[in-house]
């Protein structure tokens, strides 16, 4: 069978997507040494990346490796090939001979049949029903953290969840962590991680990465471990102190697992700089008092000064607006 008649597109993709679609798929069957990508902006702003087609390669086989993929596997295509996430999983079942269902980009999905493997970013995911949940036997997850929250919900509806680690200068995902498993990441073969100063360094040679330092902050527990602990550039910088607001949300969710949705955030504060806070939607006085216990597991420095309560705020992407105005 021809590599292009495994894309089966789906009923409601435009004759844009579809166009892009082959256009992708053309610059990967073309055996073209060198590719482009764009950037996550991971390690600085977003800008075109050319790579080696061997480099992608590498990527490709780990993650065959990794999810057990290969001609019989049966996935769908839901990202937009101009970012990273979709060109690599398009690109990854033509060369593994994968059938590939090609979904409109939408938040909302559907498809034909069950899947062996699929590859979404948080929101989508967290917008499907249970009965197309059901179908999917591996959730491979990137493009944004997922909050102890999200991560609850996933592993309701999901039977396998995994958040891969990764960005377009690291060919995709480096390495992943298995939702409702252990809180860190384990590097896929041939990849190595180590700390400078505060900033997490990759090493995988084998697809071309040397020493890329990134603006991601964590604790490696070992040479092919780590947990993240946030974005350096979304840190909160309070009365001297450095604190990673998604860190704090895994520890109010450690301390108070079915608390109301929240998270960590910070304003614009004349004695702190920026104090921590607690964005919350409304509490009851018991919610409130349960909550205000929680922060008591926190160091003194690392507690919210107070929780906003009401509609919480977000970007327009969708995702949690940390920072408010000014800060």
């Amino acid at each position: 069978m021809d590599a292009l008649d495994r894309l089966l597109f789906a009923p409601g993709c435009s004759a844009e997507r579809q166009a892009s679609v082959l256009a992708a798929a053309q610059d990967w069957l073309s055996g073209a040494d060198e590719l482009s990508l764009f950037t996550s902006g991971s390690t600085g702003r977003p800008k075109a990346w050319t790579v080696q087609r061997n480099h992608v390669l590498e990527s490709i086989h780990a993650t065959a490796v990794a999810f057990q993929l290969g001609p019989k596997t049966r996935s769908a295509l839901a990202m937009d090939v101009a970012g990273t996430g979709g060109r690599l999983m398009l690109w990854r079942a033509l060369e593994l001979g994968m059938t590939l269902q090609i979904l409109p980009v939408a938040r909302h999905l559907t498809w034909e049949g069950p899947l062996d493997f699929l590859a979404l970013v948080p929101q989508q995911a967290l917008s499907l029903s249970p009965q197309l949940a059901a179908q999917v036997d591996s959730l491979l997850l990137g493009g944004a953290p997922v909050s102890p929250h999200e991560e609850e919900q996933l592993l309701n509806t999901f039977s396998s969840v995994f958040h891969g680690f990764g960005m377009t200068e690291t060919l995709s995902h480096v390495a992943l962590r298995t939702l409702g498993g252990e809180p860190y990441y384990t590097c896929l073969p041939g990849v190595t991680v180590s700390l400078d100063q505060e900033s997490l360094v990759i090493d995988a040679p084998q697809r071309g990465v040397h020493a890329l330092r990134t603006t991601d902050a964590a604790e490696v527990h070992s040479p092919t471990s780590f947990t993240w602990l946030g974005r350096l550039d979304g840190a909160v910088l309070s009365g001297g102190k450095k604190i990673f607001p998604e860190s704090i949300d895994h520890a109010i969710a450690a301390a108070y697992p079915e608390h109301p949705t929240g998270f960590a955030g910070a304003v614009p504060d004349a004695e702190w700089g920026e104090a921590l806070v607690w964005y919350s939607l409304p509490l009851s006085d018991t919610e409130r008092h349960r909550l205000l216990k929680a922060f008591e597991s926190l160091a003194s420095w690392q507690r919210p000064k107070r929780i906003m309560e009401g509609e919480l705020p977000v970007t327009a992407s969708g995702k949690w607006k940390r920072k408010a105005e000014g800060s």
